[in-house]
């Protein structure tokens, strides 16, 4: 059967005449060698159909699969033990390498500090640059495992998610913590069981709101060492007690996803020392390690970016603003963030009514499925608000010191409360958060534009 051909190698086409027995190839023509062992290579070489998964008996394909995705979560496994090994706190303050990349922000000397806003005697800059550095360190097994994370298991309902990279972060930023602070206390997300039993009556708020509490007013903790766990006799009397909040992968179906929205958020709660005063959040840093940006702030020091301080627009467009008049409406000027808590039925309903209701009224609307990565942008003033239903301490903590050393508002939505404040603390659940305003006088506008809107749709009940 002769067989027509063209050679990469030889300009001229050559007939090839294959005799009976297979073995042997005759060359009507003289090549090179590389061209003739080419031709025969592929003249020999067996002819397999291309198989069709479709056509494939069902069972059989399922088994495949399965092997499939078998291998794939061994291969991941072995790759997370190998990560977690060289990410050790220990190792990594070891590795000079790592730390080259990693700048640790320095607070602002010039800044004037109002002893009566820092409810606590604590070397901030030095729990500042620990919190950062174990943010750092957990980051690199989130890096490393975006995209590529089996659900390990669900908490609230099918909607809320857990990896091994969640369990695993939380491990790393525990440790560092716990080490350099034994005294204090710890809360992180996945140590509390959000499955609603027994305590929570089927309702993962009510877990939540309990175990916030309990570390806030009782000083029990989730995750404290086994030297500070054992007595409160260590602990000096003048010394302020500290409370570590920790979500170590917000956004977590953003992660699993392998989308690049999710960040490490820990904020530092200072607890009173009277039971006439309340907890402060006193530092709080979030990283998305993806776009590299750590957003942190202290209580009285400031908002920083990458180590670069956040300047309220008031202060850098002073010159060209303050002429101005403050104005009347600013929502149509606005690009907002709309929470869409995962938690209820009821607040998914209240989420979608806010949408249609603010849809028309508004710039853009944003949905980033991250409320720490929200507050930092607020903070950042990339996004002019965020609201939320149901949020837990753990979204918010590192968040509201942010915003408000930045020069936002951190508010509740419903603003007569029964202390008739409207600033939100970590305990409140349902929050409106508003990025620095452009001119004296709109302190508060945006916010109660967004209370208005959502009161009258039926928003901020649910």
């Amino acid at each position: 059967h002769p067989l027509q051909a063209t050679s990469v190698g030889a300009a001229a086409t050559m007939i090839i005449t294959i005799t009976t027995i297979p073995t042997i190839i005759t060359l009507s023509s003289v090549v090179n060698m590389s061209s003739a062992f080419h031709f025969q290579s592929s003249l020999l070489a067996p002819t397999r159909p291309r198989l069709n998964r479709q056509v494939l008996d069902p069972l059989k394909r399922r088994r495949n699969d399965d092997r499939i995705q078998k291998h794939h979560v061994m291969t991941y496994k072995h790759k997370l033990t190998a990560l977690s090994a060289t990410t050790s706190h220990a190792n990594v303050a070891d590795n000079e390498e790592s730390e080259d990349n990693f700048i640790y922000t320095t607070l602002d000397d010039e800044i004037i500090i109002d002893s009566s806003t820092v409810p606590t005697s604590r070397n901030l800059q030095h729990v500042l640059h620990t919190i950062e550095r174990a943010a750092y360190t957990a980051s690199k097994i989130a890096l490393a495992t975006s995209g590529q994370i089996a659900v390990q298991s669900t908490k609230a309902n099918l909607r809320d998610l857990v990896t091994e990279s969640d369990v695993r972060c939380q491990q790393v930023i525990k440790e560092i913590l716990l080490e350099e602070f034994p005294r204090d206390l710890f809360l992180g997300e996945e140590d509390v069981d959000l499955s609603g039993g027994i305590e929570g009556a089927g309702d993962s708020s009510v877990s939540s709101s309990a175990a916030l509490k309990a570390v806030l007013f009782g000083g029990a903790s989730s995750g404290r060492s086994a030297s500070s766990s054992s007595s409160n006799e260590d602990v000096p009397e003048d010394e302020d007690r500290l409370v570590f909040i920790v979500d170590p992968i917000d956004g977590t179906t953003n992660f699993q996803a392998g989308l690049p929205i999710y960040a490490m958020s820990i904020g530092v709660v200072a607890l009173p020392s009277s039971s006439s005063s309340s907890p402060e959040v006193v530092a709080g840093v979030i990283y998305n390690p993806t776009l590299g940006e750590m957003t942190s702030a202290v209580r009285g020091r400031g908002c920083y970016l990458n180590n670069r301080r956040i300047q309220p627009p008031q202060s850098s467009q002073q010159q060209s603003s303050q002429h101005l008049p403050p104005r009347t409406s600013i929502l149509n000027q606005s690009l907002i963030n709309v929470g869409f808590p995962i938690s209820k039925e009821s607040t998914l309903l209240a989420s979608s009514k806010a949408v249609t209701a603010l849809a028309t009224k508004v710039r853009g609307l944003r949905m980033v499925a991250c409320a720490s990565q929200a507050m930092a942008w607020v903070a950042q003033s990339k996004l002019s608000a965020y609201f939320s239903w149901d949020l837990n301490g753990w979204d918010v903590a590192a968040g509201i010191v942010i915003v408000e050393e930045s020069g936002g508002l951190v508010s509740k939505m419903v603003v007569n409360d029964d202390d008739g404040s409207s600033r939100a603390g970590v305990e409140t659940r349902d929050m409106i958060i508003t990025c620095p305003c452009e001119r004296k006088g709109e302190e508060g506008l945006l916010r109660d534009e967004l209370i208005e809107v959502l009161k009258e749709n039926d928003c901020l009940e649910y």
